[in-house]
């Protein structure tokens, strides 16, 4: 799967002009910030990222915390301005915590996008990802579908990210539209932790025994709200809580091939970075054509790249390409 993203990028990116492969771009890095460095989501992210800088012989640098800290981040933006990059794509682990470096990016002249998550208040270029309302709209009614009105709703998810309050909204709109009947119980703060979703999840459950179906917003609390129905005795059966995650995972997508999960909401990390590196690519080399919202970068969309979800049922041929996730070195 990566090897055939690998070619179609490089033919994408080459059809729209955003590079020559005779251009040596030996002397130029590009750096990804991430808030967990080392996760399964990232890695795919900077798969991407790294295959689109070798086909201009670009380097690449991943930074970040290796527990989730958008101060942290804000750092690492800091420390890649330092050494005068070429760009920088950041995933925002808070969006108003990486502001004031985003801007402080934009300000050296040095072409700063999001992706993943966004920090829309920032100066920065435009957002590469998932259109986390859309994503959540298609969990939504795909729960609806299953559930229909007599779905009673729990959320699993973290305060303070753009990207989250974006898939909730959407997954009740989408939710409501295939079942009006239905309805969002209660929301639980995981804290972006396995255990901590375990904890939460399980007390969740234990006071509103009536809800049948659990949405986890973000990728981290799918595996603890496995765990957390087995805990309270309704992991199987016609009792049974459906389970939507939002990651793709190995462990998660051998919980879907094994029923213990209702459905995985997968987004395209691989795309993310390797579109992230050609918009970041295109903007540090101006052409003929002016950049009207950001002078002396060269042209790059003005509005959002959308990178699309897919929604994993036991089954889908797309799982057996992700279980063999990247391996960064």
């Amino acid at each position: 799967m990566k090897k055939f993203l690998s070619v179609l990028f490089i033919a994408v990116a080459l059809m729209a002009g955003f590079v020559s492969v005779s251009s040596a771009a030996d002397e130029e890095v590009y750096g990804m910030v991430v808030f967990l460095k080392g996760s399964e989501f990232f890695n795919w992210c900077y798969a991407g990222f790294q295959d689109a800088a070798a086909v201009v012989g670009a380097k690449t640098e991943l930074q970040g915390p290796a527990d989730w800290d958008a101060s942290g981040e804000a750092k690492a933006v800091e420390q890649l301005i330092a050494k005068q990059v070429k760009g920088i794509a950041v995933t925002a682990g808070d969006a108003d915590t990486l502001v004031a470096s985003i801007n402080a990016a934009i300000a050296a002249k040095i072409p700063t996008l999001t992706f993943d998550s966004d920090s829309p208040k920032s100066n920065r270029m435009l957002f590469v990802g998932t259109d986390h309302f859309n994503a959540g709209y298609q969990a939504g009614k795909a729960l609806g579908i299953k559930m229909g009105d007599k779905a009673r709703v729990g959320i699993s998810m973290i305060p303070g990210l753009d990207s989250i309050n974006g898939r909730i909204a959407g997954f009740e709109a989408g939710l409501k539209e295939v079942a009006p009947g239905a309805s969002i119980v209660t929301q639980v703060n995981d804290e972006g932790d396995i255990n901590k979703a375990e904890t939460v999840i399980t007390a969740m459950l234990q006071a509103n025994p009536e809800i049948n179906s659990i949405f986890c917003a973000h990728g981290n609390p799918g595996t603890g709200a496995v765990k957390a129905t087995i805990n309270v005795g309704r992991d199987k059966g016609d009792n049974q809580v459906n389970v939507m995650a939002f990651a793709l995972d190995v462990p998660i997508l051998e919980m879907v091939e094994n029923d213990e999960l209702f459905a995985s909401v997968a987004q395209n990390p691989y795309l993310m970075g390797a579109m992230s590196f050609w918009t970041l690519y295109a903007a540090a080399h101006p052409t003929q054509f002016a950049n009207p919202n950001f002078p002396g970068f060269g042209n790059v969309p003005t509005a959002n790249l959308d990178t699309g979800v897919n929604i994993l049922f036991k089954g889908d041929p797309l799982i057996e390409a992700l279980m063999t996730p990247p391996v960064i070195k």
